[in-house]
């Protein structure tokens, strides 16, 4: 069922919507099925716009400046932000307005503490300040790989992404779906996987670096079978030279004994037709 959140309508990218200003290093999520959901999210990102040449600004717990509609700022530590075409030096917050426009994705990996904020005044404020793309997920157990995710109709305007027919939602800022996992390892918490309209599955950073070491192993045998080969076809090449030096021989040997059979019966037949 589609879901709108309606705020009142400020000045562009200012927000009414009251929320306490987050802090670095603050604890928002208490477990690291929480960070490791957002971190790994926004790594896939960044090697998704490497990779297609993509000019992508991903941040992942980095500081959002936004303007209240008292004159104040506040501030948001989401878990992953993306802004199509941004460069920002690295030591540089996020501020909506020195940027000259918000993200345009938002992603909060929420927890038994973060959760009511994240599904209600900062998605309201989100809205306000014009965010086009808001996902939330929850990776606790008992909460079933919960996932939501907000469009923008308008300004203040959020309404829900109806899930897509092949599992997941269609996230329009990056032309990709989204989908919730179930941990792939005992232990370890779910996490968040990307796909293309065509069906690919993008890897995870661990999964890269395992994809790559089965490949270096694969060049690796391949090169031992080809040396192993190698050996093997100079063995056979000297066991053919061995065997013609040693046919050869038996060449020569037999010349030599025919030829001195020959002097023998020339000394046999000249000692018959003299006597003396």
């Amino acid at each position: 069922m589609a879901i709108e959140i309606r705020t009142p309508i400020t000045q562009s990218w200012t927000v009414s919507t009251y929320v306490p200003n987050e802090r670095e290093g603050q604890i928002l999520g208490c477990s690291q099925a929480h960070y490791a959901a957002g971190g790994v999210f926004g790594e896939t990102l960044r090697t998704r716009a490497k990779r297609q040449g993509l000019t992508w600004l991903v941040r992942t717990e980095t500081e959002l400046l936004y303007s209240r509609s008292d004159g104040s700022i506040g501030a948001f530590y989401p878990d992953v932000l993306l802004a199509p075409g941004v460069e920002l030096d690295d030591h540089e917050p996020y501020a909506i307005r020195t940027v000259g426009r918000p993200p345009s994705l938002v992603v909060e990996i929420t927890s038994s503490k973060t959760a009511r904020k994240d599904i209600g005044p900062k998605r309201a404020a989100y809205a306000e300040m014009g965010v086009t793309e808001y996902l939330t997920f929850d990776p606790r157990p008992r909460k079933r790989l919960e996932l939501h995710g907000y469009r923008l109709l308008g300004q203040g305007l959020y309404r829900e992404i109806p899930p897509a027919p092949e599992g997941g939602l269609w996230l329009s800022t990056i032309s990709l779906r989204v989908e919730a996992e179930p941990p792939a390892q005992a232990l370890r918490g779910p996490l968040l996987r990307l796909i293309t309209r065509e069906g690919e599955r993008l890897l995870h950073g661990d999964e890269e670096a395992e994809a790559r070491d089965a490949a270096e192993r694969a060049r690796n045998e391949a090169e031992r079978e080809r040396y192993a080969a190698e050996l093997d076809r100079d063995e056979a090449e000297r066991k053919r030279n061995a065997a013609e030096r040693e046919r050869d021989a038996e060449r020569q040997a037999r010349l030599a004994a025919e030829a001195e059979n020959a002097r023998l019966r020339e000394l046999l037949d000249r000692a018959r037709q003299d006597p003396r």
